[in-house]
């Protein structure tokens, strides 16, 4: 399903392809690849903090270009640009999933307005919901319609578009050495060989948000309990978990919830659980499996913990919304959550004493114990029915996306998770976010597994999954039913 290595530019700029698209002609002349770290990277070394932290007023003003952080963002487009088709564009067409402002996407605002200023081509973002932007791209792309030119793409989606042929490549953003920069995830995002117009491994997006979840503490509480808050920093696993929610046994507390209210819910924390194994639910050999060990074993805990009292009876009904309601009620001690909860806690509770994020914990048994989050991030990727013009523009657009800059805005100024590694022990050592180096181990150890009909599975297999939860059916069962369904859908 995905290949081991990077594509880089092998298979898409180079010969006869290469010659009769002008859209790879231009992305090949311009060089995408040539001086990236220091044009993306390293040309941050002389951001001050001083400069950075010139922000916009979130109340007062509706755009960044009047502020210091705007004014000498270090980036510039590749050398070259003018001189190919991208020259011949004025304004590129988003698809934004939300409202690209200040009040609701911040970074993204000012993403788009230094892309503006250091291009003089002008976005025009069509803001639009999640949701209801899967359903427009699905039918704009299958009537093969050329705007808008680029767009937002939901991470589940992302490999269905590939397959349908919906997303175009764009090799010429990446190179084998660069990954080591990035997140593990954005690779597992935007590097697939299910395209059915070409061989290979090709890339097909550049980040868009991301998110990871993080572990939310009340040390506090726990402390009450007579157990060592210090004990959940650093390298834990499940026996602590497990300990923690003994010892709010008759309290008014739990130690711990999980979600299974619903698909997606329930799979958040069922991959977190397998993944915290070093299990996977796609294998060595491109197969989906939910038939393992693992597997059974995440259901065999979420049954046990349920049947104990250990959790709320009622998790077989919990959403994300629920476990952060009932934790800044102080009716959770420990839980699970994307990194966007952490200032809400923050803005209630005391950070250190009554709050404390924390790299969530290793299995005490499955393949490879390992201290994993789970990751969800969205991609932006290019029409590839779009015009050659605006498709170079589009990995314009993309070589910044790419940028520390932009990535910076993302995590210290709205709250989302950076592709950029480097980002967080910056914005740590600047104090420009609480827990910075926490949530970047977080996301370091994040596990992203993308894998076509993913939410159509998940939808099926949730039924049998939560009577497994409840002791209706065994995990055995429950994982066997999910597999037979898995194997006729992909014909594996």
């Amino acid at each position: 399903m995905k290949a081991a290595g990077a594509a880089g530019l092998v298979g898409f700029t180079g010969g006869a392809a290469a010659q009769e698209d002008p859209y790879l002609q231009a992305a090949q002349q311009i060089g995408f690849a040539e001086n990236w770290r220091q044009r993306r990277i390293e040309a941050a070394n002389n951001w001050t903090n001083e400069q950075r932290s010139g922000v916009p007023n979130r109340q007062e003003d509706t755009s960044w270009t009047g502020t210091q952080s705007f004014q000498t963002a270090p980036w510039e487009p590749p050398e070259g640009w003018q001189d190919t088709i991208a020259s011949e564009v004025d304004t590129l067409q988003i698809l934004n999933h939300g409202a690209a402002n200040m009040e609701f996407d911040p970074a993204t605002l000012a993403t788009h307005e230094l892309f503006e200023e250091k291009t003089g081509i002008t976005i025009e973002p069509l803001e639009i919901g999640v949701d209801q932007a899967n359903l427009k791209e699905q039918q704009f792309l299958s009537a093969q319609e050329g705007q808008p030119q680029v767009m937002n793409v939901d991470g589940p989606l992302t490999p269905v578009f590939v397959q349908q042929g919906f997303l175009e490549r764009v090799d010429p953003l990446y190179t084998d050495e660069m990954w080591e920069t990035y997140i593990p995830a954005l690779r597992s995002l935007v590097e697939w060989d299910l395209d059915p117009r070409t061989e290979g491994t090709h890339q097909y997006g550049f980040p868009n948000i991301a998110e990871a979840t993080v572990g939310s503490l009340r040390p506090d509480l726990v402390e009450e309990q007579g157990l060592d808050p210090g004990r959940y920093q650093g390298e834990w696993t499940w026996d602590l978990l497990e300990e923690t929610m003994q010892a709010f046994e008759g309290t008014d507390t739990f130690g711990y919830a999980y979600y299974a209210g619903n698909p997606v819910y329930l799979f958040y924390s069922f991959r977190q659980l397998l993944y915290q194994q070093g299990g996977r639910l796609v294998q060595d050999d491109g197969t989906i499996r939910v038939d393992t060990e693992p597997s059974r074993t995440v259901l065999q805990k979420m049954f046990e913990w349920r049947d104990n009292g250990w959790v709320p009876e009622d998790v077989i009904s919990y959403g994300e919304g629920d476990i952060i309601d009932l934790f800044l009620a102080g009716r959770i001690a420990y839980a699970d959550g994307f990194s966007d909860f952490v200032p809400r806690a923050l803005g209630q509770y005391e950070a250190d004493t009554e709050y404390r994020a924390v790299v969530p914990p290793a299995a005490n048994t499955g393949p490879s114990p390992a201290q994993a989050s789970l990751v969800a991030p969205n991609c932006t990727a290019i029409n590839p029915f779009a015009d050659p013009a605006h498709k170079v523009a589009g990995l314009l657009y993309g070589d910044l996306r790419l940028s520390y800059p932009s990535q910076w805005w993302e995590f210290t100024y709205e709250g989302n998770m950076s592709y950029i590694d480097q980002v967080y022990p910056d914005a740590a050592e600047a104090d420009a976010v609480p827990y910075a180096d926490v949530l970047g181990t977080a996301i370091d150890r994040g596990v992203l597994e993308l894998f076509p009909q993913q939410q159509a599975i998940f939808q099926r297999l949730a039924t049998d999954f939560q009577s497994a939860i409840v002791g209706d059916i065994s995990p055995e069962e429950a994982t066997t039913r999910g597999q037979e369904f898995i194997d006729s859908v992909l014909s594996q």
